[in-house]
């Protein structure tokens, strides 16, 4: 069976008894639960000052007032502990949308007060019915004045939380964990056992992993590309995130270079250089389709492949010590393009993470330090800790042991046929990724996919 046709849909239903990871969410307001979702608001505003009004003048105010914004937004960070702090921010951006107009910016600032801009997104309502009916208690903890419960009220969903904490009714601004504290009281919950949704990573996702809080960003549209956090691009995503994936398995293990690293073509380069001067050139696919194998017996391999003769143990060491020498000189360190992304939503979505590779270990963890993913392991494999490297399959069967995993519970992202052959002998599900091969080349995986982003939609579908 292609591994593809598993996935389920992601509904949320009576049927459905997967586990809760939480017992509570607690949400942000602005940009997560309202927004300027439309230009209609801003055209009326245009009529009722006596501008031109027509549709086109709306959307042009809109799309304005929305890039003033996001140029703004971070400089309000923190800002919330009192009723002055956010008056004086808001009105410097009124005063943006309209530098040359600044009765027009104290009127818009005075409509936007009275709440005449924000709406409720098109998926809260839904969200929260999905949430209320698996039994999750709800809250809300925002930077904003002490009018959000009428707010909330007047959108029809102020009774789905239990409470809601503003920032200038209590002092405490977000990203401060002490307004995060205040809830968790509330709650009288774990930590651990408590989500926290909201669309800014400084205040939010922060402010929520400084309180010992799990958080997620909700990133409409997936613009905020290089957070180190897990995302969401819906709100009604959440349905699903708060459970226990249903697949297609309870760890993943990645392969690293390739599959993390963009390493190859330093690779290929440094073995091409070690071993010309003994007349071996080395092409492409000698080296992909070999690649994951230790560095020695690697170099065992290349030797008497290319002279067909046994290569003696002092000449291994010495064209492995060569190879890594120039390896490290030609490196560049640069992730897989979308890898680093999917390394976050995956833990953050509940799965357990290990790493497998034939490289030696502080080159590996030089590397995962300066992309920052250290700590996304739960384990990590490398050519030290095993007697055999891939194609033999105790590297991904030492891995499920330290996860504490049966190998039939490990899936494998691969892209290279020794991993392959290394995660199938561990009698583990392999996938693929066409980062370095054709799929004709990845035959023996389950699946293959271009890209990350691929592996991404297909892996957070479940």
């Amino acid at each position: 069976m292609n591994i593809r046709d598993t996935g389920p849909t992601g509904s949320v239903g009576p049927a459905d008894v997967r586990e809760l990871r939480y017992d509570a969410v607690l949400f942000d307001v602005g940009g997560t639960l309202i927004g300027f979702v439309d230009a209609e608001p801003f055209r009326q505003f245009l009529e009722e000052v006596g501008l031109p009004a027509g549709a086109e003048d709306g959307q042009r105010l809109y799309e304005r007032f929305l890039s003033v914004i996001r140029a703004e937004r971070d400089r309000a960070q923190g800002v919330g502990a009192s009723e002055a702090g956010l008056e004086d921010f808001w009105r410097s951006v009124f005063a943006l949308v309209w530098p040359e107009e600044l009765e027009l910016a104290a009127a818009m600032y005075r409509g936007f007060r009275g709440n005449r801009f924000d709406r409720l997104l098109d998926d809260v309502h839904p969200t929260l019915d999905r949430l209320q009916a698996l039994g999750l208690r709800l809250g809300v903890i925002s930077n904003f004045t002490g009018g959000l419960e009428t707010l909330l009220s007047h959108l029809g969903v102020l009774d789905c939380f239990e409470f809601v904490i503003t920032s200038a009714q209590v002092g405490l601004a977000k990203p401060d964990p002490r307004i995060f504290d205040l809830a968790v009281h509330r709650l009288g919950l774990p930590r651990r056992r408590l989500l926290y949704v909201g669309d800014h990573f400084g205040d939010d996702i922060q402010g929520a992993r400084a309180a010992g809080l799990d958080a997620v960003l909700l990133d409409h549209g997936f613009r905020s590309k290089e957070q180190p956090c897990p995302r969401l691009s819906r709100l009604l995503d959440l349905g699903r995130y708060v459970r226990r994936p249903a697949g297609p398995a309870a760890a993943l293990l990645f392969d690293f270079d390739g599959v993390v690293l963009d390493s190859f073509s330093a690779h290929l380069q440094a073995w091409q250089e070690t071993l010309a001067p003994l007349g071996i050139a080395v092409a492409v696919d000698d080296l992909a389709l070999k690649e994951g194998m230790p560095t020695e017996p690697m170099a065992r391999l290349l030797v008497e492949s290319a002279l067909g003769r046994e290569s003696s143990q002092p000449e291994v060491m010495r064209l492995a010590t060569t190879k890594r020498a120039r390896y490290l000189q030609y490196l560049r360190p640069q992730p897989v393009v979308g890898i680093l992304q999917l390394l976050h939503d995956v833990r953050g979505r509940g799965y357990r993470v290990g790493l497998v590779t034939g490289g030696i270990r502080s080159n590996v963890q030089s590397v995962l330090a300066q992309f920052g993913i250290a700590d996304l392991f739960d384990v990590v494999v490398t050519a030290e800790d095993t007697a055999r490297g891939k194609p033999d399959p105790e590297p991904y069967l030492l891995a499920a042991y330290l996860l504490g995993f049966p190998a039939s519970d490990c899936l494998v992202v691969e892209n290279a046929p020794m991993g392959i052959e290394s995660a199938l002998g561990a009698g583990m599900a392999c996938v693929a990724l066409e980062t370095t091969l054709p799929p004709e080349k990845l035959q023996r995986a389950k699946q293959t996919f271009p890209g990350v982003a691929e592996l991404s939609d297909w892996l957070l579908s479940f």
